[in-house]
């Protein structure tokens, strides 16, 4: 599942090339900027939300199905 985000504040913008050495920064225990370490915070918490979004249209289809 994929979704779209329209963001208004040119300050918000960030590249995935940003997000993945914020990603590498941490997991290799390097002090990464605070800013990239709360963008990789974000991004993990909207991965798992977009999951459980699944998850719940997948249970709300079978649960509609005639039987």
């Amino acid at each position: 599942m994929t979704s779209t985000s329209h963001r208004s504040n040119s300050n918000e913008d960030t590249s995935a090339e940003d997000v993945s050495s914020a990603m590498a920064g941490v997991h290799h225990g390097m002090s990464a900027n605070p800013m990239m370490h709360r963008i990789t915070e974000l991004e993990r918490e909207n991965s798992r939300l977009q999951k459980l979004v699944a998850e719940l249209l997948l249970k709300n289809q079978q649960l509609r199905r005639p039987d």
